[in-house]
């Protein structure tokens, strides 16, 4: 599991996810683009598989607000429904396809037990 990370259901029940703040967009695209969505997830996960067993090279997913770029390395978001009024969320994240990886499964196994993590 991905220290730091804290994933909650809302009193709508809509899954949330919190994390340090250098993971605003990481966080952010959880809950925007995967949302309660196991099929997302499930197919990220065939993607990053793929990756890592040297099938593909690199991925790309574009979801409502983010896109993907994955290669056997690192994983850039990019936000693309940027709100002028939100100047402290960056517009690009990149981190290790491990770490993506790691929270990625975590927030997958969130969704399908529906219990906060």
């Amino acid at each position: 599991m991905a220290r730091n990370v804290k994933f909650y259901f809302d009193d709508s029940g809509i899954p949330c996810a919190r994390g340090p703040q250098t993971e605003k967009l990481l966080m952010a695209f959880l809950e925007t683009d995967i949302q309660g969505d196991d099929h997302i997830c499930h197919d990220l996960m065939e993607d990053i598989r793929a990756i890592e067993d040297g099938a593909a090279e690199g991925r790309e997913f574009t979801g409502n607000a983010h896109s993907l770029d994955i290669t056997n390395d690192t994983v850039t978001i990019t936000c693309h429904a940027r709100e002028q009024e939100q100047d402290d969320t960056p517009e690009t994240y990149t981190t290790s396809l491990r770490h993506f990886r790691e929270i990625i499964e975590d927030w997958e196994a969130f969704i399908l037990d529906g219990a906060e993590m």
